[in-house]
């Protein structure tokens, strides 16, 4: 099966797969990039079935999808649930309308809504409604605040900044009781190549990004996540992560994945659950693969980064682990990523390093030290 992987920047590690045909754009974002899939495909000179992994490129591809149709094969939502879902104040909005288990939040689109925070519990988290704002660089991807006073200030600068803000409750309890349910929906909605996984780590603790996760199967979330995409109609590929509050038991949704995947599609193929390529057989008519067994031992860590951060503490005994980007087979993209990214790490650490050392003078300090002293 080829394999065509696109990109803006060229020492993004896929890219460098073996496995793939790599192809620069200069963005992915906007109706340039629709006109850039447009000639793609021509050069292709077949439908191919597009993955989107990108949240930009996904609003982008959703919002232009008329234009595509036929040139490729996609299935999204219906771009209002697609909005839906990528925004942060809709989504809350429409989960207490219907429902659907969240936070105990409030949504801030003026200054006046600010004081509403005060009757919210402590400790909060403070987001962009929407990401787009973040991916941009206009705000922060998230402010947590331990007082009401660092709430009600953070809500006025995130709201100057982003428009709207959705503030919530914490949902307290450690990074494990962070759970994820990855999918994809077919014709008539069906579900295909579920999987069910389990943070084991968070990078930074608490706020940040999957460090480790496997699997871990659990019917109650998988109930759930059926139950409410049938409410929203939803097609395609999507992910909703969950968090168990230690003070209620109950499973939280933290936020829905639109119509993309993300990171953790990966330890779920590697478990033996391959939703990109479920999905690519169903969408081509191809018949389905035989389901297998799912792979409880395997851990998926971001980078050996990660476990020089964290050691081996989160990983449970006798566990088969998988880098994210090291393949023995296949051994490029890491060969890119690890050294450009310590190389990045240098280069913002060494200002702030070089700041905190003692400056030598030169001769006009020299100067401005003599005459202070005459």
């Amino acid at each position: 099966m080829p394999v065509w992987v696109v990109d803006r920047k060229r020492w993004n590690p896929a890219l460098w797969s073996r496995y793939a045909h790599p192809v620069l754009a200069d963005a992915l974002r906007g109706p340039g990039f629709i006109g850039f899939l447009r000639d793609l495909q021509s050069r292709i000179g077949e439908q191919p079935f597009l993955v989107i992994t990108d949240e930009l490129a996904l609003l982008t591809i959703s919002e232009h999808r008329t234009e595509l149709e036929g040139l490729y094969h996609f299935r999204l939502p219906a771009h209002d649930t697609v909005l839906m879902l990528h925004d942060k104040a809709r989504f809350h909005e429409s989960a207490w309308e219907h429902g659907w288990p969240v936070p105990n939040g409030v949504v801030v689109r003026a200054r006046a809504d600010i004081r509403k925070i005060t009757s919210l519990s402590l400790p909060m988290i403070l987001k962009p409604a929407d990401k787009r704002h973040f991916h941009e660089g206009h705000a922060p991807r998230l402010i947590t605040a331990e007082s009401y006073a660092d709430a009600l200030s953070a809500a006025g600068k995130l709201l100057a900044q982003a428009g709207e803000v959705l503030v919530q409750e914490t949902v307290e309890g450690p990074d494990h009781n962070i759970y994820f349910c990855l999918f994809y929906r077919g014709r008539n909605g069906e579900t295909l190549g579920a999987y069910t996984g389990q943070k084991l780590a968070s990078t930074p603790p608490g706020t940040g990004s999957t460090a480790f996760c496997t699997a871990a199967v659990n019917e109650e979330l998988e109930r759930t996540t059926k139950d409410f995409l049938d409410q929203v109609n939803y097609f395609g590929f999507g992910g909703v992560e969950y968090k168990r509050d230690v003070r209620s038991g109950r499973f939280l949704i933290i936020e829905p994945t639109v119509g993309r995947t993300d990171w953790q599609e990966e330890v779920a193929t590697l478990a033996g659950v391959n939703i990109p390529l479920t999905a690519y057989r169903h969408e081509l008519h191809l018949q389905p693969m035989p389901a297998g067994p799912v792979d409880g031992r395997v851990v998926w860590q971001d980078s050996w980064i990660e476990r020089i951060r964290f050691g081996a503490k989160p990983i449970p005994p006798l566990s088969v682990v998988v880098d994210g980007y090291w393949r023995r087979d296949d051994p490029l993209p890491a060969l890119v990523h690890y050294p450009h990214n310590v190389a990045h790490a240098v280069a913002s650490y060494l200002p702030r390093w070089l700041a905190g050392q003692p400056r030598r003078l030169d001769k006009a300090d020299y100067r401005k030290w003599s005459s202070s002293k005459l």
